[in-house]
């Protein structure tokens, strides 16, 4: 599993037993941070090899699939694990913006950390990663259910477009429709996702046509997003901003930065 630790049995070690053994391979101070530590509660942002370690020991160590990173002050652990927290604003040394913005998002929902904690974390940061961080922290959302729900999010966001709600449920308590997942209530205008599940299983794929036409009677107007037509951001912003000002909306047309098409149009989706 790692040179110098043996596991017994013949199945694929797990990113936790990787992890252990990173650990029982590093100074007796070593903590797993950064992207390994997100993904070992569930959060999986990035990848999470090779196994983040962090140490203030000066001695050399090097261990194949081992990243160790000697540092001035260990991030805050539990059991030689980063909190959520800490291990969020090491990541934000290795990720571009989305991927941190994703990870606050999932780690709101979970309950992890507060918008209020990581803003506070974010502020107080120093070193590499912490400008990303500050603005990470800055797009955090609370109520996002998936991190493609979030890169979505911020494709119209950061092309200047307004800022939706993420998952209300829309309706009057008379005749609720259900939960929606980027609504711009202002323009009756609701961005959906696609992913997988909606098409793989049934009933959900049910209770999608359901909710819509709902929607759709009462006066929303629904774009739908799947992950192929991800891979063409520029058009999504675009029918974006064609719905809204069909609606009112009277705002700037997107704006597509440098940084804006290295997120979207740059990465891989």
């Amino acid at each position: 599993m790692t040179r110098g630790v043996y596991a017994t049995g013949s199945e694929e070690p797990t990113l936790t037993e990787r992890a252990a053994a990173a650990v029982l391979v590093s100074p007796a101070d070593a903590v797993i941070t950064g992207v390994t530590a997100l993904w070992l509660p569930g959060v999986e942002i990035g990848s999470p090899e090779p196994i983040r370690v962090a140490t203030e020991t000066a001695g050399q160590t090097v261990r194949s699939g081992v990243r160790l990173s000697r540092v001035r002050c260990l991030p805050d652990s539990r059991r030689r694990i980063a909190t959520p927290q800490a291990a969020w604003l090491a990541a934000c040394a290795d990720l571009d913006l989305v991927d941190p913005v994703a990870a606050a998002d999932w780690l709101i929902r979970l309950r992890r950390v507060t918008p209020a904690e990581l803003g506070a974390a974010a502020t107080s940061a120093s070193g590499r990663g912490c400008r990303l961080a500050r603005s990470a922290a800055g797009l955090a959302q609370s109520g996002v259910d998936s991190p493609k729900e979030s890169e979505l999010r911020l494709l119209l966001v950061l092309a200047g477009l307004p800022e939706p709600r993420c998952n209300p449920r829309i309706g009057t308590a008379d005749e609720p429709i259900g939960q929606m997942d980027l609504v711009l209530e202002e323009f009756k205008t609701i961005v959906e996702y696609d992913g997988d599940q909606h098409r793989t299983d049934p009933m959900q794929w049910s209770r999608d046509i359901a909710r819509h036409e709902a929607a759709v009677a009462a006066g929303y107007r629904i774009i739908r997003v799947t992950h192929g037509r991800m891979k063409h951001p520029r058009e999504i912003a675009e029918t974006v901003h064609k719905a809204l000002t069909d609606r009112g909306y009277r705002g700037p047309r997107p704006r597509y930065t440098n940084l804006w098409q290295t997120l979207f149009e740059s990465r891989r989706v």
